[in-house]
């Protein structure tokens, strides 16, 4: 019937166009035209023809009962596929723009390492030859992989530009006046000019003479700056090298300026036109924040449009996975999960829609099926002494006596059931709170030391919680420690613990400034009945040196090989007081810092009283005297052996086929 008709006609033509177009058979230029048409005469004969339509569909009970079951079950399914064909494009486009952002990123350590050449060719003697010769073989060495690169040495005085050597006469960048704020500190990204948008990264150079208080005002920049380097190249071409390095399609480079009067340069607004013989590739974003160079610039973001073909972007994935990928940009799981639970929402949204339709067709062929829905409806919300109305004595009637009887005998068990799976969930969550805190093993290497580690909880989750923590290429921070009480309370004050050991210990150089301070924030964090014993140590492979601290945890015992004598071990506990059982003042005073020096050979072990205070049937104590012959024992071990020997030491002591007490170990070997 509607193929017959001038409207049905019409359609089908325009939506032939309209596939073949957008599949390539023909000129992709006609699927936009084809695809307007298409909607507008598919609205038309919704509106001509769409009741009858649905008149002659619905006639039939049988057709209706297939109308239901379409919008109650395929309709869903349909709604799952496209839900995941989004998914998975917004996973390939966040894929893409992955690699754009490590294309971009391999190119600026390059231009960094221009700017650094600068500096290091031109001491603050240098003249003005030598400076101009460094800037322009800093620029002809970007613009190999920067197009139009380049580079600038600038000398700063009381935050102002004083001199500037460049590789250009002609460039935005020559201005003499207040050094942006940004300069003073390394920096890569866009960079704001009056007429352009530009990449470029800056080098600060070495400290200059202190600010002297006679002077009118201080300099903005920190105290010491006094010339930075810059390499700078326009941003259209240096994203388009990147792209295309990329396999990706390069569309628009659109700078949005924050100050309203600036406009963004006709150059950087549509970059490569789609003239029909590109790839077929799906659009994606980049956004860049722009720095301004002049104080009169707002700066703002530099909107990158780029476009990626999915069957490429999978073989680049696929060729890819034998390379390590270091992500150090922000997780792209971040957008990727808001978009989804976006998807999720809408999707749940069209699933309320076809439930409601599916409903009211359901409502015209029998109210006792309405009835059993709206039963289960309630039954499904909680409330399982609903009882449903029994209006016929046929088959449904039967089913509908049936199903009160049910919810009357499933109430009781379904009740232990929910209180049996709100336990088990809280259990799980603490275990995976406890499991996060922990470094995966073979995690963390840093050269002159080999590691082993091991946390071993009593129960579903213990208060046990160790971590290794690189500091520079030659340092690392050891943390054991050690919560009072058991189950996910204590968990998730590890999880709390954890965080701020990471952050102090990169602020910190001193273990006991560390715990210092993190007493000071957990003291006030706790619970009154809640205190953490904790050692932290820094081991330092070019000092050769052990600093560390104990704050009421077991003492750190050192084991010496002696050679050509029996191996000898020590313990050491300097004075410490546990963390939170005092605001500051008693805990600062009390709690030590003992520095000792490394020998090639020795092995720290860092424990908590899971190991020395293991218990037999006999209430006797493992024992850190016990504990120490073991080692003497086991010295010349490796480290993973050695503390699979201790493990099994203290197992084998306790008798017990499950322990009682969380076990947790870390041993340092000194290479």
């Amino acid at each position: 019937m509607l193929a017959r008709s001038w409207p049905g006609r019409i359609l089908l033509v325009v939506g032939a166009v309209f596939v073949l177009s957008w599949a390539g058979v023909l000129p992709r230029s006609l699927a936009g035209d084809a695809g307007l048409v298409f909607a507008i005469t598919g609205a038309a004969v919704l509106v001509f023809f769409g009741r009858d339509l649905l008149r002659w569909l619905l006639f039939p009970v049988r057709r209706r009962l297939a109308a239901s079951y379409l919008l109650l079950g395929l309709l869903p399914v349909a709604l799952l596929i496209l839900f995941f064909l989004l998914g998975a494009y917004v996973a390939l486009g966040e894929f893409g723009l992955f690699s754009l952002r490590s294309n971009l990123a391999a190119r600026s350590d390059g231009l960094f390492r221009a700017a650094d050449r600068v500096l290091i060719r031109t001491p603050p003697e240098a003249t003005d030859a030598e400076r101009l010769a460094a800037v322009e073989a800093a620029a002809a060495e970007a613009r190999e992989f920067a197009p139009g690169a380049e580079a600038f040495l600038y000398e700063v005085a009381g935050g102002r530009i004083t001199r500037v050597a460049a590789s250009t006469d002609e460039s935005p960048f020559l201005t003499v006046g207040a050094a942006p704020d940004w300069t003073f500190d390394a920096y890569e990204g866009a960079v704001q000019t009056p007429g352009d948008a530009w990449y470029a990264v800056v080098s600060p150079g070495p400290a200059a003479a202190p600010f002297s208080p006679a002077d009118a005002s201080p300099p903005p920049e920190p105290a010491g700056a006094s010339r930075f380097a810059l390499v700078a190249a326009p941003i259209t071409p240096f994203v388009h090298r990147s792209t295309a390095d990329e396999e990706l399609v390069l569309r628009t480079v659109w700078p949005l300026w924050l100050d309203g009067d600036a406009e963004a340069p006709p150059a950087a607004r549509p970059v490569i036109a789609d003239d029909g013989r590109a790839p077929f590739s799906i659009p994606w974003v980049l956004l860049l924040n722009a720095a301004p160079w002049n104080p009169d610039l707002g700066g703002g973001t530099v909107a990158v449009t780029f476009g990626f073909a999915p069957i490429q972007l999978i073989q680049g994935a696929a060729r890819g996975l034998g390379e390590p990928l270091a992500l150090n940009d922000r997780p792209i799981g971040s957008s990727l999960f808001v978009v989804l639970v976006e998807l999720a929402l809408i999707f749940l949204l069209i699933e309320c829609a076809a439930l409601l339709l599916g409903i009211r067709l359901a409502r015209s062929i029998t109210r006792s099926v309405e009835a059993l829905s709206r039963g289960t409806e309630r039954v499904r919300s909680g409330n399982f002494g609903h009882q449903v109305q029994v209006r016929s004595r046929d088959q449904l009637g039967r089913l509908a006596a049936s199903f009160n009887i049910m919810t009357a005998k499933i109430a009781d068990d379904l009740e232990r059931v929910q209180r049996a799976a709100v336990l088990e969930q809280e259990m799980e969550t603490a275990r995976q709170a406890q499991a996060l805190l922990l470094p995966p093993e073979g995690s963390v290497a840093v050269p002159g030391f080999s590691l082993a580690a091991v946390c071993r909880p009593a129960t579903e989750v213990g208060g046990d919680y160790y971590d290794l923590i690189p500091l520079s290429p030659s340092r690392l921070g050891v943390v054991i420690a050690d919560v009072a009480g058991t189950g996910a309370r204590a968990a998730f004050y590890m999880a709390e613990l954890k965080g701020l050991m990471q952050a102090l210990s990169r602020a910190h150089d001193s273990p006991r400034q560390v715990l210092v301070e993190a007493n000071r924030v957990l003291h006030d964090t706790l619970d009154s009945r809640t205190f953490i014993t904790i050692t932290y140590g820094v081991f330092d492979s070019a000092e050769r040196t052990v600093t560390f601290a104990r704050a009421g945890h077991s003492p750190v015992i050192r084991l010496r090989p002696n050679a050509g004598e029996w191996p000898a071990s020590d313990a050491l506990a300097p004075d410490g007081l546990g963390v939170a059982l005092d605001p500051g003042p008693v805990f600062d005073s009390v709690l030590k810092e003992q520095t000792e020096s490394l020998e090639s050979g020795e092995t720290w072990l860092l424990y908590t009283d899971g190991v020395s205070e293991a218990m037999n049937a006999e209430s006797d104590m493992f024992g850190e005297e016990r504990l120490m012959r073991l080692l003497e024992d086991n010295a010349f071990a490796p480290p993973a052996e050695l503390q699979q020997t201790v493990e099994d030491a203290v197992l084998r002591f306790t008798g017990a086929e499950t322990q009682t007490d969380d076990l947790t170990m870390v041993l340092v070997r000194v290479d």
